[in-house]
């Protein structure tokens, strides 16, 4: 299914005053407001000085999956056949298709490159309870011919030590699960230099550890789709390392597909994605779009995506925890501040994404906390399109849309005019996402905007926390409404945090009317009380935001 790319997003606000070029110099080496900065309701740990003891902070020093080409990891398959294995020779399997879809039963791929028919449709349909595991060497070629390597719709399919590579699923399709087979377990495997992804997962309870997932052409994997009936449910991302994907160049290909990345998740509830290697991959690391809920993203090292290292978008909770996530997002980064676009491009981008309370949600507030992040473009980012409703054109995910009630069920919002929320809903913010209840807090945030170098010498471009909102250009939410809602109503929070280098921040917008950003003493000075009308000279000038939190210029 296609999304959309942030930028997509920015067309639909109000046109902003271009940004003037502004440096602000923070005087002082340090602003302290008084609370330890571990006092937060975040879990354990968040100790002063954590930054310096990753430790006790609890993220990964190093990156928890060196998984490619990690022969200890990858290859240890048995140099034998198991006993009661069926041996599939290396060379030309075509005429053993047929026979792999027993179900309940061990095949064993021998050393050596392993291909399939020679037609697009070449492919191994597994029979449920059975296992693939290659010996050491064993590799499943698709020859740039075949477009899937493990399809069907089997259950408790196991495929471990083998290589898949050379297949050419089209866009949006996938290589090995390609039918969203249910609890599906693949590991110590390399899924690599395929088209369209490298996995999908589909179905509830897949399970992917242990494995290479690199250079493919679309996504390294792609949890697509579930529906609002059957969310793919239980999900396990655990130690896989997963670099260098979107080899296609995707998003230059379909101007404002959203289509590339690591992981792409669509409609998946209760996922775990623990000790990742998450790297180099051209596009979002990790991308959560569209009614995604219950989600654990923890103990991750997510660097060098050239988009954002997480993105929540359009859906509902998570907790996102003991993470490091360095130099993610300049590439994006540079191609805003090249056009002179003053959005705020940080690290974790939050968009219509959170956690409202009352509907049984396993994390609320959503938490962004005790993560280390080190010369990102920039930080954590929370806005909000005032636009963006269900009913509204321009809605970019039409039909799936919320209200709230039971999350999903967006019929009582349909209304035969565009843009027009009906009346009979009553609160007309329970049709629409909304950037709400997201604590964040207990993460160290270091930049030397030096050190990222181009683009980022231009200094308000880089180096941003925010909170902010769209100006409303449709009906339903006109002006300045949605706003100051999310700015100040809607559970956002910033606070016991540490920062280290030149930060600034955007709050209520983008930019100020000025261009220019707010600085950290606007950002923490106590918020003023939210008016009853909303007309353009009455904008925010201070925001009440991380209290507890501490601030040197030094990085």
């Amino acid at each position: 299914m296609a999304m959309r790319r942030i930028d997509t997003v920015l067309r639909q606000r109000k046109t902003l005053a271009v940004l003037g070029v502004l440096v602000l110099v923070v005087v002082g080496t340090i602003v302290a407001l008084g609370r330890d900065p571990g006092a937060g309701s975040g879990g354990p740990g968040g100790q002063a000085r954590s930054d310096l003891n990753p430790t006790a902070a609890g993220w990964p020093a190093e990156p928890p999956a060196r998984v490619c080409g990690n022969q200890a990891i990858l290859g240890k398959g048995p140099a034998e056949p198991p006993q009661g294995a069926v041996v599939i020779p290396a060379g030309d399997n075509s005429s053993l298709e047929l026979d792999l879809q027993a179900e309940n039963t061990t095949f064993w791929f021998a050393p050596g490159v392993h291909t399939l028919s020679p037609d697009e449709f070449g492919q191994i349909i597994p029979g449920s309870g059975s296992t693939f595991v290659g010996a050491p060497g064993a590799v499943l070629d698709g020859k740039r011919i075949n477009r899937y390597a493990f399809t069907g719709e089997a259950d408790r399919v196991t495929i471990r030590y083998l290589t898949v590579r050379n297949f050419v699923a089209p866009m949006n399709e996938g290589v090995v699960n390609h039918n969203d087979g249910t609890n599906w377990l693949v590991e110590y495997s390399t899924i690599t230099e395929n088209e369209g992804a490298g996995l999908m997962a589909g179905a509830p309870g897949n399970t992917y550890r242990y494995n290479c997932i690199k250079d493919n052409g679309q996504y390294g994997i792609n949890a697509c789709c579930g529906t609002e009936a059957e969310p793919v449910e239980n999900l396990v991302l655990d130690h896989n390392e997963i670099t260098g994907n979107n080899t296609g160049d995707w998003e230059n290909k379909v101007e404002g597909c959203g289509c590339t990345g690591g992981v792409k998740f669509w409609i998946n509830d209760n996922v775990t994605v623990t000790n990742n290697w998450v790297h180099d991959n051209r596009g979002t690391g990790l991308w959560l779009d569209n009614n995604n809920s219950g989600f654990v993203i923890e103990h991750n090292y997510i660097a060098n995506n050239d988009g954002n290292a997480i993105f929540l978008e359009a859906g509902y909770d998570a907790r996102v925890r003991y993470n490091n996530i360095k130099r993610n997002a300049i590439v994006t980064g540079r191609e805003f501040q090249s056009r002179a676009d003053p959005f705020p491009i940080g690290a974790i981008y939050v968009s219509e994404n959170g956690s409202p309370r009352g509907y049984g949600l396993k994390s609320v507030p959503t938490v962004i906390s005790h993560n280390n992040f080190e010369n990102n473009w920039g930080g954590v980012t929370l806005w909000e399109s005032a636009d963006r409703y269900c009913g509204s054109t321009a809605h970019t995910h039409p039909p799936f849309c919320t209200i709230k009630v039971d999350l999903y069920d967006d019929a009582q919002c349909e209304t035969d005019v565009e843009d027009v929320i009906p009346e009979s809903i009553g609160d007309k913010y329970r049709c629409r996402w909304s950037t709400e209840n997201n604590v964040v807090e207990n993460n160290v945030f270091r930049i030397d905007k030096d050190a990222i170098g181009e683009g980022c010498a231009k200094r308000d471009y880089c180096g941003l926390n925010g909170l902010f909102a769209g100006y409303g250009t449709f009906p339903g939410f006109p002006g300045y409404e949605v706003m100051w809602r999310a700015t100040f109503e809607q559970g956002n929070v910033f606070r016991n945090n540490q920062y280290h280098g030149d930060w600034q921040f955007a709050g209520f917008q983008p930019s100020k009317p000025n261009g220019g950003r707010v600085s950290w003493e606007e950002w923490t000075s106590p918020a003023p009380a939210v008016p009853e009308g909303f007309t353009h000279d009455n904008r925010p000038e201070t925001f009440g935001q991380d209290q507890g939190s501490t601030y040197s210029i030094t990085p």
